[in-house]
């Protein structure tokens, strides 16, 4: 399947994962969100591992790489997506942890070589405008809680950590490029540290139940989906070509925020402006 067609499909079902997890945070904590999302992984990506990929690259130096990667996209990348998700909600979070195109853009720059056009700067003055529009109506996202201006550090830490991640995925890939092999290590790193986390603060390591479970699980299921659509296409493009047609995940969740969040969410213009201008720059970034 092409990178670019991989990258969107990435998109989507990052999406749907917010989605889901946002039901489900209704009762529900992000520690037992990010633990629930960590098993689902590991369930997931350690049969496929051992059914399609080699053994021998448990040797590799790639290890170290996608461990990093679990540490900073699948755990704290993930933990702070699901607080924005909790605080502000599906519409307003989505867009503004995706500023991660811009962070992964230099990266790609720095590490690995890749271009950069005259574009970044048009790019990158559309992203802060629609930075601002989502920042500054108030009125947007979640309806149940009133929003705070440093509620939105928590989506905006999330992309920070979600384009690291991207930077040692792609090393790991370049030193072994087995995608079933990087996303099992990646899984039982954000498990493993989810919770030791969880056993430093004294809180109980046990899953939700009901409703909620059945959300976080599909959330889940949905973020490791994404995330063998975003190994597939690192492995056959770069990250200049990925990650923008992956910024395509803020569309995605507006829509999915407005036909079936109406409860829980309020899509103002503004959010829906400001989401479009943050997808726009993050095409232009890598044009």
């Amino acid at each position: 399947m092409p990178p670019a067609l991989l990258a969107v499909l990435a998109g989507m079902f990052f999406a749907l994962a917010s989605f889901f997890t946002r039901l489900g945070l209704e009762r529900g904590t992000t520690d037992a969100a990010v633990r629930t999302a960590a098993v689902v992984a590991v369930a997931v990506s350690w049969p496929l591992f051992f059914f399609l990929a080699p053994w021998t690259s448990l040797s590799s130096w790639a290890v170290l790489a996608f461990v990093a990667a679990g540490v900073c996209g699948p755990f704290l990348g993930r933990l702070l997506l699901f607080t924005g998700l909790q605080r502000v909600g599906v519409a307003v979070t989505t867009p503004i942890y995706n500023v991660q195109v811009l962070f992964t853009a230099v990266a790609g720059v720095l590490f690995f070589s890749e271009t950069l056009t005259p574009f970044i700067g048009i790019g990158t003055v559309a992203m802060l405008v629609g930075l601002a529009l989502l920042s500054l109506d108030a009125s947007g996202g979640n309806r149940d809680r009133p929003r705070r201006t440093l509620d939105l550090l928590f989506p905006l830490g999330a992309g920070f950590f979600i384009a690291i991640t991207y930077v040692f995925r792609k090393w790991g890939l370049q030193i072994t490029p087995e995608v079933f092999f990087g996303l099992a290590v990646m899984s039982v790193t954000a498990l493993v540290t989810s919770m030791g986390m969880g056993a430093v603060k004294r809180q109980g390591l046990s899953l939700p139940g009901g409703r909620t479970l059945v959300m976080f699980a599909i959330g889940g299921a949905m973020a490791i989906t994404a995330h063998l659509c975003v190994l597939g296409a690192l492995l056959r493009g770069d990250l200049l070509i990925v990650v923008p047609l992956q910024n395509m995940e803020p569309l995605f969740a507006v829509v999915l925020s407005r036909l079936f969040l109406r409860r829980l969410e309020l899509v103002t213009p503004a959010v829906a402006a400001g989401a479009a201008l943050v997808v726009t720059g993050g095409v232009l970034v890598n044009l």
